[in-house]
């Protein structure tokens, strides 16, 4: 029905954390101005959020959320009452007599800080989640017990999110992004930034000889992002687990995933299929797209989508 965006100021929000609320504020009734809108579903950044599994005893739903709040300095470094949390149940077995939740947490000072600037400018804040929350929803199918890993390749950092049956249950963001790309690009080859952005965008990771300088430029800086996705994925899947647990597939999205011979190389090195996720699979399971959202900008509204589709079964 209607999309937009806007950007925001240097300096406003920092690390997750909003330092200019006031500037903020005005930037919310000005797109409330142009979009009318009350009802809003946000996620924060990934740089305060903290996502992990538990298992517990076969707990009454009813306890749950207080086994959980008893366990969870253990795996955040704040005292519970600045804490704020929820859970999904993965799975249960009767026969152990035992449940598994993936539980995803933020300060409560970071929440606290972005429910006053909604208010403020006049917003209902229905919900809050993680990004990775909101992109396994757009993404993944939650019905099955599968692992994915999501790979969000963005401008300044690539978020690795593991997937358990449509939950988040291991986030990690490593602070190398599309631009460390292009930069290596415009060094190596003696280019404007606007023409190593579009270098990349055309050529990408294919390995012809006229492409070999670029492929030689960029390579260090894919290879560094494919050896942390490996890594984190190893560590995870092996983590409190008594057998190996196989990893399905890697699903692409981000502004920078769709970079050509990207899918190619991280298969290759990684040993796992790896694809270029459809940010619209559950939106048009027919194949529809929005005409005014290309696919490869739709690839950077996939955590926007995942929002939207908090509505929706």
């Amino acid at each position: 029905g209607r999309l937009g965006e806007v950007s925001l100021p240097v300096g406003i929000i920092e690390g997750g954390e909003i330092k200019k609320p006031e500037e903020f504020r005005r930037i919310l009734l000005d797109l409330k101005a142009k979009w009318p809108f009350t009802n809003v579903f946000i996620s924060l950044p990934d740089d305060h959020s903290y996502t992990f599994y538990l298992n517990l005893p076969l707990l009454k739903p009813e306890e749950i959320y207080g086994a959980i709040e008893l366990q969870i300095e253990e795996y955040v470094p704040l005292p519970a009452p600045e804490i704020v949390f929820d859970y999904e149940v993965l799975s249960q077995n009767k026969q152990t007599d035992s449940l598994s939740v993936g539980v995803a947490a933020f300060p409560r000072n970071i929440v606290v800080g972005y429910q006053e600037v909604f208010a403020q400018a006049g917003m209902n804040l229905l919900a809050i989640e993680t990004q990775g929350g909101a992109l396994a929803r757009a993404l993944c199918d939650g019905e099955k017990n599968s692992n994915t890993v999501i790979v969000d390749l963005g401008k300044n950092h690539t978020a690795i999110f593991l997937v358990k049956a449509g939950t988040v249950i291991h986030a990690a963001t490593v602070p190398i992004g599309g631009t460390a790309i292009t930069h290596n690009l415009e060094k190596a080859l003696d280019l404007e930034f606007a023409e190593a952005e579009k270098l990349k965008r055309a050529q990408g990771l294919l390995r012809s000889e006229p492409n070999r300088a670029a492929f030689e430029a960029m390579i260090p800086v894919v290879a560094a992002i494919c050896d942390e996705i490996e890594r984190l994925t190893t560590f995870w899947l092996r983590q409190g687990e008594k057998e190996e647990i196989k990893l399905e597939q890697i699903v692409l999205t981000g502004g920078q995933s769709s970079l050509p011979g990207f899918v190619e190389y991280l298969s290759n090195n990684i040993g796992c299929p790896v694809v270029v996720g459809n940010p619209w699979i559950k939106v048009f399971p027919t194949g529809a797209v929005v005409k005014e959202l290309p696919y490869n900008e739709a690839l950077r509204y996939g955590i926007t989508i995942g929002l939207a589709l908090r509505n929706f079964k």
